[in-house]
């Protein structure tokens, strides 16, 4: 074998030097030296063999020049470790899709393999394998627990053996869900809280008796708290200081309404807080759900998501008020039933809902008159069921605001419109649907027209008003224009809502036909007008065609009989409802 790489190097060598010398020959031997068959398949196989070796170096000298000069080599090890953190898929954990992450380059695996951050986890789910080999990447490095899920006996043995290995101050995580094969684990895990700083408990079978997971008093304040169908010593001096809180499906052992106002007040970090059928008729009885003494307010500054979902009256209406959270984007407050939630229209209420609202893509405003008169603020907001670690959540609002009178709502979209403005910057809202009618006496309802015009981006307006007196006010906001700030060198003003393409207004009973008529025709002539020069110097800025415009069918009749110059196709656009298109 020596030999025959000495002769490829060597008819390398000569290879390069006859391509390096002037020589008009391409030859790298004389014909004599090939006359016979046997030299021919000799110098063949040889000149193969140099391919492959080129082929070889070749790719050996790519690989050291990625390795060795690309951008990433030049990132200080302890970033590129951050990056390729971010890289994992923490949810599916395991170690083939490490494997897979580790293989894109030597300086890749290396990465990997040396830090333990990359090997942090011991699960239950996880072949034994699998788990030994992450536990010998990761020696005396932080553990997150796993036993989840429904392993068998023999693998419940195995992880419970492994796990035991492992010194308690190692545990910085536990995710442990209550079934049958794991139900003598949380025995064992009872002494082994010392060190967690994250918590989820689950236990899927709803109703029974309670499980609680003691924490130890000595050790680290929580982080991350996720506890569903379960329970901890709510008055641990642990809970504080909390990043997320999440409470579900919590009947028996809920915190009094004292313990969760010590946890928030005293966790002013909070990102996550999450109150989801946590509920019982005692605390809504007895001292359980009230405070001791005047609470100050909650802040929470950088809270981002928030959730009160069929909670005790108690948690609703006395907790919630003393938060302050003006950097939310998520809030859902709802329930059903005797947990109904339907939250007085107080500055902090309004507060907690204005960024929501403003980061909204679409928005549904609906005014129940029976039972307790509310508006429903609808988007579409989502609260991630998965751990925090997980878990992406979707902007938006979803909350009822009581309506005790005409004045009272009236100055409820006053605040609502202010808090929106000193939010800074307009809303991204799309799409609104507005469903209004009069009170269960007959009278009418202020309409949220001030509230439409925080919404410059808004597309498509869809209203269904019984009482038709909104109509015409709305017509008259789409014709309305906004002049150029001071700073602006343009003369031109524009629509303020420039973009909408779609409107649809359901309703009968046009009470002044004439005058609506009027107004119609006057936005048609003014917004889309058949002949668009202008001879002045503040031109109308150019618009978004409208695309459809839905009209009581008795104002389309009149429209029709009217001369209107515009630049719109009438009967492609302009189309008839009535009540039963609702």
């Amino acid at each position: 074998m020596a030999r025959q790489q000495e002769f490829i190097k060597t008819s390398i060598s000569s290879y390069l030097k006859l391509f390096s010398s002037q020589e008009s020959s391409d030859r790298i031997v004389d014909d004599d030296l090939l006359s016979t068959e046997a030299a021919k398949i000799n110098m063949t196989e040889i000149l193969e063999r140099i391919s492959d070796v080129f082929t070889r170096e070749a790719a050996k000298l790519k690989s050291r020049r990625n390795n060795e000069h690309s951008t990433i080599r030049q990132l200080p090890p302890e970033v590129f470790v951050e990056i390729l953190l971010l890289a994992v898929d923490w949810l599916w954990w395991d170690t083939e899709k490490l494997r897979t992450l580790a293989s894109v380059s030597t300086y890749w695996r290396d990465t990997i393999i040396s830090c333990n951050r990359f090997w942090p986890v011991i699960d239950v789910m996880a072949s034994e394998k699998a788990r030994r080999m992450a536990m010998k990447r990761n020696r005396d490095g932080p553990v997150d627990v796993w036993c989840w899920s429904w392993p068998e006996s023999a693998a419940m043995n195995s992880f419970a053996q492994d796990v035991k290995a492992v010194h308690s101050a190692r545990w910085r995580s536990l995710l442990y869900e209550y079934r049958l094969e794991t139900a003598a684990f949380l025995d064992y895990l009872q002494t082994q809280t010392s060190s967690l700083i994250d918590v989820l408990l689950s236990n899927p079978a709803i109703y029974g008796p309670t499980l609680s997971l003691e924490l130890s008093r000595e050790g680290p304040h929580l982080r991350h708290v996720d506890v569903r169908s379960m329970c901890l010593p709510w008055q641990s001096p642990r809970l504080t200081n909390l990043s997320t809180l999440c409470l579900r499906r919590i009947y028996q052992g809920i915190p009094h309404l004292e313990d969760l106002y010590q946890i928030l007040s005293t966790s002013p970090r909070l990102e996550r807080l999450c109150l989801i059928e946590v509920n019982s008729q005692e605390i809504d009885r007895n001292s359980q759900g009230s405070l001791s003494v005047t609470p100050r307010p909650i802040s929470l500054p950088i809270l981002t998501a928030l959730s009160f979902e069929n909670v005790s009256k108690a948690i609703t209406h006395k907790l919630l008020p003393l938060i302050h959270a003006t950097s939310c984007n998520t809030a859902i407050i709802n329930g059903e039933g005797e947990f109904s939630a339907i939250l007085e229209p107080q500055e902090t209420n309004l507060e907690l809902i204005a960024q929501p609202v403003k980061v909204s893509e679409s928005l549904r405003l609906k005014l129940e008159t029976q039972g307790e008169p509310h508006v429903h603020i609808l988007s579409k907001p989502k609260i991630d069921f998965n751990w925090v670690h997980w878990a992406v959540d979707k902007p938006g609002v979803d909350i009822k605001l009581a309506v005790h009178s005409a004045d009272t709502l009236t100055r409820t979209w006053n605040q609502l419109t202010a808090v929106l403005k000193s939010c800074g910057g307009p809303s991204t809202i799309t799409n609104i649907e507005i469903e209004w009618s009069m009170d269960s006496s007959g009278q009418e309802v202020p309409f949220p027209v001030g509230l439409l015009e925080f919404c410059p981006a808004l597309t498509t307006l869809q209203v269904t008003d019984d009482s038709t007196t909104n109509l015409t006010p709305l017509i008259r906001l789409l014709r309305k224009t906004t002049w150029p700030n001071a700073d602006q060198r343009s003369h031109t003003y524009s629509w303020l809502l420039p973009n909408v393409n779609t409107f649809i207004f359901h309703g009968q009973n046009i009470r002044e036909l004439e005058e609506c008529a009027t107004e119609v025709k006057d936005l048609l002539e003014t917004r889309y007008p058949e002949q668009k020069a202008d001879s002045t110097n503040q031109k109308i800025a150019s618009q978004t065609p409208m695309e459809t415009l839905k009209l009581p069918s008795v104002l389309v009749a009149r429209l029709r009989a009217m001369s209107i110059s515009t630049c719109l196709k009438f009967d492609d656009v302009i189309q008839s409802t009535t009540m039963e298109d609702a």
